[in-house]
């Protein structure tokens, strides 16, 4: 059994290794864009969907009303999912006091989700361009600029953006911050290898045209999770290669990491739990290759020490698992100049194999706890 086993992670480890080899050299490929769009002509409604951001919803609307895009073409619109703290009266307090068109709108429906506030949002919107963005988000006085720039210049259904962790000081945090920056690199790859297998809602933008002929969140609605990649694949399906990611430091969003191991477990149980309703082949097969390396490197790894069994195939498989991702983090963290994360990552890893199982095997099957809800 110990040799079959072995066997398999051999091959599995070798299509992960492969699969990060080429998406590492589409990161690198992919080219910073520089914008050069100085008079803009789109009308841009920027979405917040929310849910008892009391602490957040402060910071993130004086981050966006530093913007440097014109106020005359932005409008504001917080979609509050039935908060129940006092993030309604800090944000009408915040927006009264500026000069951009907004709307504080309460979501009605009694079965929501980020969805249904992102999907009300938009129903109360009038721009051309859609950008969606997290409560507990910040990003620099460009960010709106340089979407939308990428937008005017090559006309994408879609836009993604890089994400980062901030503040980062506990181990926890810091595991977070090296992971994110990871998956950032994996959704810009992927989309400039024209393969869109990630996307992270708190930095997307697409059309309202686009929104509209993919029919929206429909047939995805009935899960809490999914309003970023579920809904890139369904465009990238109705629009192929009309997706950009925009590579550019100035439209990074930055994020708070989850504040300890029990609510990082709970998110990404969340975002796992979407894996069977992707529909689409190529990211099925990519999680499967992921999660079966990250269990038979757990399972091998323990029986080897339980029957003592020398075992240099699965040495050799954790080494090359060690060695690709080292790399991928090294290219990650150098764009979003957080070097000193790479400190962390030979423990990163171990966890990562243990974590990345257990998501794997409950993730579709296990309830979650998520903004005071449970699903």
């Amino acid at each position: 059994m110990l040799v079959a086993l072995t066997v398999t992670l051999i091959i599995f480890t070798s299509a992960y290794f492969i699969y990060l080899f080429w998406q590492i050299i589409a990161w690198l490929s992919t080219p910073t864009y520089n914008p050069s769009v100085k008079e803009f002509k789109t009308k841009v409604s920027l979405i917040i969907p929310c849910r008892n951001e009391e602490q957040n919803i402060t910071n993130c609307l004086f981050s966006i009303l530093q913007q440097t895009y014109p106020a005359s073409l932005l409008e504001i619109i917080v979609a509050d999912d039935h908060s129940e703290d006092n993030t309604e009266k800090i944000s009408r307090d915040v927006l009264e006091k500026s000069n951009v068109l907004w709307k504080y709108i309460l979501v009605k429906d009694t079965q929501s989700n980020k969805k249904k506030a992102i999907e009300t949002g938009i129903k109360e919107s009038s721009g051309e361009l859609i950008l969606i963005t997290d409560a507990d988000c910040i990003a620099s006085k460009e960010w709106i600029s340089s979407i939308v720039s990428l937008y005017e210049q090559k006309h994408y259904k879609m836009i993604c953006g890089p994400v980062a962790i901030t503040n980062e000081s506990t181990f926890c945090e810091k595991f977070q911050g090296l992971e994110v920056s990871g998956l950032s690199l994996l959704a810009g790859a992927g989309i400039f290898s024209k393969t869109p297998l990630l996307s992270n809602g708190a930095n997307i933008a697409y059309t309202r045209d686009a929104f509209e002929k993919v029919n929206g969140f429909r047939g995805i609605d009935d899960i809490p999770s999914g309003d970023d990649t579920l809904l890139l694949f369904k465009i990238n399906k109705q629009f192929p290669g009309q997706i950009g990611f925009i590579k550019n430091t100035d439209s990074i969003v930055y994020t708070h990491a989850q504040p300890n191991w029990y609510y990082f477990m709970q998110q990404r149980i969340r975002w796992g739990s979407k894996g069977f309703r992707s529909k689409n082949y190529i990211n099925s097969l990519v999680s499967l290759v992921v999660f079966v390396t990250n269990f038979l490197l757990l399972v091998v790894g323990i029986s080897s020490l339980v029957y003592f069994t020398p075992n240099s195939a699965f040495i050799s498989c954790l080494i090359a698992k060690f060695t690709i991702d080292f790399l991928l983090l090294t290219c990650a963290t150098s764009f979003f100049k957080k070097q000193n994360l790479l400190f962390y990552f030979l423990a990163g890893e171990f966890i990562t194999v243990i974590y990345m199982s257990w998501v794997g095997l409950v993730a579709n099957f296990s309830r979650y706890h998520w903004k005071g809800r449970d699903y």
